[in-house]
């Protein structure tokens, strides 16, 4: 079921240098953005303490059947993780991940609650709030005590309680690295206050200041958990955000006290949450004390090179969202934006920052829209001018009876390569979904050995398809097309995860995939029923070197 929305789209396009981007507003009503994918072409999150959605660029805003939150998800959007019931009380809702096509099956995967318990003291049986690219989901869960713990869970060896070096208070995951390699959360002091821990390789690190002192709670990581972010770093100019290594510890990051008085103004920018257990607030809504009247800082999500850090700053009951890199230091992201070529629009509030993509160009989250409700918002840095992508594939001869033609004779293992670019502008078979892209036909060239061939050309071809959550399946179909020769080519992947867009955009992919991301794998040259068939090294889809360089991530 779509979502309704409480305004129409908001997209803006700046005209003039390269760098220019775009502003979306969401348009959920009461909606508040969480994360983003890789790219930061899908994103989900919540509305209001009852439902969850999930957002891509092309068809808009979902509404997740049964989920009553949604904290993160994998690099591609498959899946999310949230906390789903059956049967819309909130109370019974368990931890779950959330797949585009969830509902054409048997609904999503089911999580549960920590083993030999019956449920838990706060709202929900337990939660989750991340999801690693290997499949990994971490969260909070209640112990046999009704304590509240964080957990970690695979499909293989269910829920298991991460250990911490309190067991006795309370301790939750907020989230896990995409690699899996790092899960990073918080676990009380025995004075109740929210102190940052890190897990690697499952071993707890409490997180404290130069002076020793423990900082508040970890909130996000890099991809590979080089970097972790976090909140309530204490220092003279108030509770700091903080970004740590292995090799500097953590360090404070900055804040920024006070909002405008024209923000002040604005309406309380996060509906009213009643009666919630302290395991249960969460700053990234905006449910929890926000500073006690202090200057108060807040890191909530990193880009890949941990060089992009955004989030939110300011005081009770008002925070401004907020950008950080190394160039710049702190600063409103309403001020970062428009030097950077995003213009937002009149009466946009930008209230809380919650997600980056890989490259730091794409950030989301949430704020006051013009008439004054809670919406969301997505800001795209990267330039609007599209351009070309060049596929490139490898492999070897692994059958061939081939009569005639010029791959006739080639013998198996011989190393085999292609080559290609295709226009930016596709034709949409399904909109966000799959759209076939015409093949630009001087640039095709197929190889083995010393033998190349190419494709003949056709009307309005020929194409290659490129499908992402098609309903959950991403891919790549390049079916079978006359070569020039007279023969028929196919090179056709199956990938049933996907898990390797997240969208069917063809530019910004740059990444290289081998066959274990694919179920089914064609790539021949046919005639009749002879056939010389490939065995697929790699593929790879990149920036075509016709594109400018992106802007560098500051």
């Amino acid at each position: 079921m779509r979502i309704s929305l409480c305004a129409a789209v908001i997209s803006t396009l700046i005209a003039g240098h390269a760098a220019a981007g775009t502003f979306t507003g969401v348009g959920v009503a009461g909606g508040q953005l969480t994360s983003l994918s890789h790219n930061g072409r899908i994103g989900a999150g919540i509305i209001g303490d009852s439902a969850a959605f999930r957002w891509n660029k092309d068809s808009g805003a979902v509404v997740m059947d049964g989920f009553v939150s949604t904290n993160g998800m994998d690099s591609w959007g498959q899946p999310v993780a949230g906390m789903y019931t059956p049967d819309n009380n909130a109370g019974d809702a368990v931890a779950a991940l959330w797949y585009t096509n969830s509902e054409l099956l048997d609904g999503p995967e089911v999580i549960g609650g920590y083993p030999g318990t019956g449920g838990g003291f706060g709202t929900g049986v337990s939660e989750a709030y991340g999801v690693s690219d290997n499949g990994i989901a971490v969260g909070l869960a209640y112990d046999e005590t009704n304590n509240p713990i964080a957990f970690r869970w695979t499909s293989a060896e269910g829920m298991t309680r991460l250990p911490v070096n309190r067991p006795d208070t309370y301790s939750r995951a907020n989230g896990i690295s995409r690699d899996g390699s790092v899960i990073y959360g918080w676990n009380d002091q025995d004075t109740g206050y929210r102190s940052g821990v890190i897990w690697v390789d499952g071993q707890p690190i409490d997180l404290v200041d130069a002076d020793g002192n423990p900082i508040g709670e970890a909130l996000a990581a890099s991809a590979d958990g080089h970097v972790v972010v976090g909140a309530n770093y204490a220092t003279a100019n108030g509770n700091e955000a903080w970004r740590w290594t292995a090799a500097t510890g953590a360090q404070p990051i900055g804040v920024l006290s006070g909002a405008p008085s024209a923000i002040r103004s604005k309406v309380q920018m996060t509906p009213p949450v009643q009666n919630v257990r302290s395991e249960r607030v969460d700053v990234r809504r905006g449910n929890g004390p926000d500073g006690f009247f202090f200057a108060q800082a807040y890191a909530f999500a990193v880009s890949d090179n941990g060089n992009v850090i955004v989030g939110a700053s300011g005081t009770f009951p008002n925070r401004d969202a907020t950008i950080w890199t190394p160039a710049t230091g702190m600063q409103y992201l309403r001020d970062y934006a428009p030097a950077h070529g995003v213009a937002i629009p009149a009466n946009w509030y930008l209230g809380t920052a919650l997600a980056v993509s890989a490259d730091g160009q794409t950030i989301g989250g949430w704020g006051v829209d013009p008439s004054n409700a809670l919406n969301s918002f997505v800001l795209d840095f990267h330039a609007s001018t599209p351009f070309n992508a060049l596929f490139e594939a490898h492999g070897t001869v692994g059958y061939n009876d081939l009569p005639t033609g010029p791959f006739a004779g080639v013998p198996v293992g011989t190393p085999v390569t292609m080559t290609f670019e295709v226009k930016r502008e596709g034709f949409e078979i399904a909109p966000g979904q799959y759209t076939a892209y015409p093949i630009l036909l001087p640039t095709f060239k197929l190889r083995a050995g010393s033998a190349s061939e190419t494709l003949a050309p056709m009307q309005d071809g020929p194409t290659v398809g490129i499908t992402n959550d098609y309903p959950r399946s991403d891919g790549i179909h390049l079916f079978s097309t006359p070569t020039a020769s007279g023969q028929a080519f196919e090179f056709e992947l199956f990938n049933p995860g996907g898990d390797m867009f997240d969208s069917d955009d063809v530019d910004l992919v740059n990444r290289t995939f081998g066959p274990e991301f694919f179920e089914k794998i064609s790539w021949l040259v046919m005639q009749g029923d002879q056939m010389m068939w490939i065995d697929l090294d790699s593929v790879r889809i990149s920036d075509s070197k016709l594109r400018l360089a992106p802007p560098p991530l500051h």
